[in-house]
């Protein structure tokens, strides 16, 4: 009993240690850190509002935005002052200018501004715990019309449209191949006798649900016929209503939802000068991620005026680029804008000039800086962690934005009137089709001229052969036959009707009744000589036959 009284007291003696010692390192290790921070300290920061920004009062520098109100609270948490130094040029920068040059010279103790945390940046400084997630983002300028296109296709997808397009094109051809097999089966070929072309029209024709003169003649025939009449009645139903909803409560959309849709449209861009998307444009690391913004950039000025950047921003709006920007910045920018507007009394429509992509273009994480092996990190970090799991930066960023949406990508307008850009598809078809029925029009006219130039031509060599048949008989030692006897100048009784009373020729009698008779072209003709030489057809049964022989 003795010896476990003992081991009790044992027992609470050690606790007592353990406790005491405890005590005296956690008091050891504030007394450590309330040392390690000066009672005043340097700190330099940037023009980046909301987030922080330098004004000059009464001759002293004055910092604003929230990195300066978290400042304020680990100012009155840890017992110091501070002097701002501000940089030069409010920029990145290197180890040569900007606010790197600050930190990596070692001139100010502490960064207090929301700068990005890039691995290029760690050789110039060293960061504290993440304060937000920046994402980078597009503002342009509000388009009038839904990029959507033409609402004619909206009311089906792709697929839809796809499978109606084959349901069409296949559906002439059954009808075609039932009512062929059953005039080969039941031995009637004058039932249905359709042909493929007529087939496809009817097909076409009633999916415009417009009338046909095909006329089913049996059951199976009726079947089809009406088979494909209910599914015409069931698709039209359905795109007329989709239809209707469509043009009266559309989705708007932007032309940009992503990067490549930047460097599809040709879309011209600006963004800050020596910032994030800037310095990460000029490394070769991130030049396979951002190899696309690279190629679109404008080459031109870039916003320059950190101070007070909006008038420069709105010129850039004007002139049809797009910002690139932080999402919480261009939303402030976004809900200034609609302030002033609503003061001027502007109508709702014309209050929301501005819309931000929804989708970010580049995320990254932004943070305080130290210089490179500072004792300031550690402190600050363990404080800062506070201040961000308690949400304060979170309500201090919503504090001064609406609970509401600011100009959302859809007004929601109660107003829809239909424009040019729903109906645009209903243009291009009329204008596709008249181009194609002139087109075809040309082609006929164009096959019917090479047909008859084929008849022609075919008609004429027949004439050289019945001529060349004809045209060998005794021939006069001085005389020459003359193988083409329509065309030459004096001989063109089968172009056209001609006087034979002008043509100097008076064959005799005897030497028409001594010829033999020749059909040439369907007609009988006598191939005679004339007075000078020449050989003469002279047609028989005819009028003209009768007043050569006087006129010999």
């Amino acid at each position: 009993m003795r010896s476990f009284r003992q081991l009790l007291f044992g027992m609470f003696i050690f606790a007592t240690c353990c406790i005491t010692f405890g005590k005296n390192d956690t008091t050891t290790e504030e007394s450590s850190v309330e040392t390690t921070i000066p009672a005043k300290m340097k700190i330099t920061s940037w023009n980046d509002m909301p987030f922080s920004g330098l004004v000059k009062e009464n001759g002293t520098w004055v910092g604003k935005g929230y990195a300066f109100y978290l400042l304020e609270l680990l100012s009155s948490k840890l017992n110091f002052t501070y002097t701002i130094v501000p940089p030069k040029q409010h920029v990145l920068g290197n180890s040569q200018n900007g606010i790197l040059n600050l930190l990596y010279e070692k001139k100010v103790d502490m960064a207090v501004a929301f700068l990005p945390i890039l691995p290029e940046l760690r050789e110039y400084c060293t960061f504290s715990t993440t304060l937000q997630q920046s994402e980078l983002t597009v503002l342009m300028k509000r388009p009038i019309e839904s990029a959507t296109g033409s609402g004619l296709l909206a009311p089906f997808n792709t697929m839809v449209w796809l499978l109606v397009l084959a349901s069409v094109l296949s559906m002439g051809p059954i009808i075609y191949i039932f009512a062929m097999f059953r005039r080969k089966l039941w031995n009637e070929p004058d039932i249905e006798n359709y042909s493929i072309f007529s087939c496809v029209w009817f097909v076409y024709i009633c999916a415009l649900k417009q009338g046909a003169t095909m006329k089913a003649m049996t059951d199976p025939t009726r079947i089809l016929f009406a088979t494909w009449w209910i599914f015409i009645l069931i698709l039209t139903s359905f795109y007329t209503a989709n239809l209707t909803a469509f043009l009266t409560k559309p989705q708007f959309t932007l032309p940009i939802n992503s990067v490549q849709d930047i460097m599809r449209k040709g879309y011209k861009w600006v963004t800050y000068k020596g910032r994030t998307l800037d310095f990460l444009l000029s490394h070769v690391h991130y030049a396979e991620e951002l190899r696309i913004l690279n190629a679109t950039k404008w080459v031109g000025p870039h916003i320059t005026a950190y101070d007070y950047p909006i008038n420069d921003i709105y010129k850039t709006m004007e002139k049809n680029r797009l910002f690139l920007g932080e999402t919480h910045f261009l939303q402030s920018l976004i809900f200034e804008d609609y302030i002033n507007k609503t003061r001027q009394h502007l109508m709702h429509q014309k209050r929301c000039t501005y819309v931000i992509m929804p989708n970010a273009i580049l995320v990254t994480n932004k943070a305080f800086a130290f210089p490179l092996n500072s004792t300031l990190e550690k402190p600050f970090n363990k404080e800062l962690m506070t201040l961000v799991e308690s949400g304060i930066i979170k309500h201090e960023k919503l504090k001064n934005l609406p609970i509401a949406q600011i100009c959302p990508l859809d007004l929601q307008s109660k107003e829809r009137r239909l424009s040019l850009v729903d109906l645009s598809l209903t243009f291009e078809v009329v204008v596709v089709g008249y181009a194609i029925a002139i087109l075809i029009f040309i082609l006929e006219i164009a096959i019917r001229w090479m047909a008859n130039s084929y008849k022609r031509r075919r008609k004429i060599d027949r004439w050289y052969d019945h001529t060349s048949f004809c045209c060998k008989w005794k021939r006069r030692s001085n005389d020459s036959v003359i193988p083409r006897l329509m065309y030459t100048t004096k001989n063109q009784l089968f172009d056209k009707r001609i006087n034979l009373q002008k043509i100097n020729m008076r064959p005799s009698y005897s030497n028409i009744a001594q010829q033999k008779k020749h059909s040439i072209n369907g007609r009988e003709y006598y191939i005679v000589m004339d007075r000078s030489g020449d050989q003469r057809l002279i047609p028989i049964r005819t009028p003209s036959a009768f007043l050569f022989q006087y006129t010999a």
